[in-house]
């Protein structure tokens, strides 16, 4: 998708400071001499951490979970991105950051997981894909979080997950062919650039989010704006049959997969990462990063 691209080519006031008022005086005293005053004003807030590195929002997401706090989920996670997973009805359920933020906050018992691991499953330039566990003593969560190089420092843009129950482990990451499937729905999707395509193998909620990308650091783009694009360009009798397109990686766990593919179009080559989640039986890509790695 991002030769498309292509073609298309705070607030703080300062607080009012109050002077005293003049003293007064007596006739039969000699007057004070005034008193030397300084504006008072409201310290400015600490600097929100800036992460250098595909680890750093991940630990700051785990220190948030463990010390139940929203803040330093806030230094991690981009504010648009979502939190994806399927339910054991098979029902997609997506939730905001706005709504995991009151969650976490919301008075209860703060419990720490009781077992974390983190795994960097791919970095390229300002892209990375990072994988997190976590056991409870009620259950389990296996994430996939798709982490870029933001102008605000390194974060957290999406994330799929699953949830297991506490004496199920994460299956080991295989090959799944229905992966395979997806991504290659997903590629002739651009080649011929077909909108039906794109919702075969999309969820509906999908987000792209790309990076570096004609002169743009980050920008998100749906993947009904993706559909969009496809629709005029087929209008106009144009494919992309001249991107050449390869699957690098894919491997899936339970309900979780990623994959990373890369494509060289109009000169340039780009690298997608990709999130992908099991509906039942058929692999959704279900968020993805894609941009230049260079």
């Amino acid at each position: 998708m991002r030769y498309l691209l292509l073609a298309l080519a705070a607030s703080c006031a300062p607080a009012a400071s109050t002077l005293p008022a003049p003293s007064t005086t007596t006739a039969q005293s000699a007057p004070a001499a005034p008193s030397p005053t300084t504006a008072r004003s409201t310290p400015a807030a600490p600097a929100a951490p800036r992460h250098t590195s595909p680890e750093g929002p991940a630990r700051a997401y785990i220190d948030a979970s463990d010390r139940c706090t929203s803040t330093p989920l806030r230094t991690a996670f981009h504010p648009a991105s979502h939190l994806v997973r399927v339910d054991d009805a098979g029902a997609v359920q997506s939730k905001t950051m706005l709504a995991w933020w009151l969650a976490i906050d919301a008075p209860k018992p703060c419990v720490p997981a009781l077992e974390r691991t983190l795994t960097v499953l791919d970095r390229e330039g300002p892209m990375a894909i990072v994988a997190s566990y976590a056991r409870y003593a009620t259950h389990r969560f296996h994430d996939l979080l798709l982490v870029v190089d933001t102008p605000d420092g390194w974060r957290v843009v999406d994330k799929v997950y699953d949830m297991l129950k506490p004496e199920e482990a994460p299956p080991p990451w295989s090959d799944e062919p229905g992966v395979r499937s997806a991504l290659e729905q997903k590629i002739r999707a651009a080649l011929d650039n077909d909108p039906a395509l794109l919702a075969s193998s999309h969820l509906d909620e999908c987000i792209y989010s790309a990076v570096h990308v004609a002169g743009v650091p980050y920008a998100r783009a749906s993947v009904s704006e993706w559909a969009a694009r496809y629709a005029a360009r087929r209008e106009r009798g144009e494919d992309g049959r001249q991107a050449q397109w390869r699957v690098l990686a894919s491997k899936a766990s339970g309900k979780i997969a990623f994959a990373k593919l890369d494509v060289v179009a109009h000169g340039r080559r780009y690298v997608d990462h990709i999130a992908l989640l099991r509906v039942k039986d058929t692999w959704r890509i279900a968020a993805a990063v894609w941009g230049d790695p260079s």
